[in-house]
């Protein structure tokens, strides 16, 4: 999963980088000059750095991979994807609306910081759950189903993170929309108003299956609609993130 995650934030990063950079750029200067933008400006360095860390994550997933390394050798690798996977939770913040609000920016930057690592751990322990669950019933049958041990794990996790989440993006909301109004007369509101629907029918879903499904966790019929609910909950997160992504490209101040 690591692994394939990094292959495509590389990608992802790649697209990102020349969409900014097309909106940046001067379009009557020659593409060579656009170095000096990379070299030369705040937004430029922080590229750089966060270009270099989406190409080392995948090195180090494979490092950390059994088919590399065995036992004890794999943990530094473990600990360096770790330490540069929460590093890379900053990059966001500081290439997008966060870091244009000058007065505001030692506090959202924090808050964007928090809010991306807040959505990753909800999204991607959530994707990591049905994809163990599903390769242990692959290989032991139904018996195999590993959701009585992963979902008490992971419960905690997402309650923090939802909390973290609704912190944050009410913060951010409260900073970007100048009013009530704008929420609903302006292309960012509305789009923001839409991801706060979003947000809160995954929070529904998963408050079932915590409140009402986790607890018969023992009896095996509990297991599938903890599973429906599951990936009902991730396919709604992914419209989230489609819409965070059309937030992040619309100026809070458009109509």
């Amino acid at each position: 999963m690591g692994l394939l995650a990094s292959a495509v934030l590389i990608v992802a990063m790649g697209l990102v980088f020349w969409r900014q950079l097309a909106d940046f750029r001067d379009p009557f200067v020659p593409w060579r000059e656009d170095a000096a933008i990379l070299l030369g400006t705040g937004w430029g360095r922080i590229w750089i750095l966060g270009m270099v860390g989406s190409i080392l994550m995948p090195v180090l997933f494979l490092a950390a991979s059994p088919a590399v390394r065995r036992g004890a050798a794999r943990r530094p690798s473990w600990v360096l994807a770790t330490v540069l996977a929460l590093a890379m939770c900053v990059f966001p913040a500081l290439t997008g609306h966060a870091a244009g609000s000058e007065n505001l920016g030692a506090l959202l930057i924090p808050a964007d910081t928090l809010h991306v690592l807040a959505a990753g751990s909800w999204i991607g322990g959530l994707l990591f759950v049905l994809v163990a669950d599903g390769r242990e019933r692959r290989r032991d049958g139904p018996d195999g189903s590993l959701l009585a041990d992963l979902v008490p794990v992971f419960s905690p996790v997402a309650l923090v993170s939802a909390g973290v989440l609704l912190a944050t993006g009410t913060l951010a909301a409260f900073v970007h929309v100048e009013s009530v109004r704008a929420l609903f007369a302006s292309t960012y509101g509305r789009l923001l108003l839409a991801k706060v629907a979003l947000v809160l029918l995954v929070m529904i879903l998963g408050a079932v299956n915590w409140r009402r499904l986790t607890p018969l966790l023992l009896d095996e019929k509990a297991d599938v609609p903890i599973r429906r609910n599951a990936i009902r909950e991730l396919v709604i997160a992914q419209l989230v993130i489609v819409v965070t992504a059309l937030l992040v490209h619309t100026s809070p101040m458009g109509g």
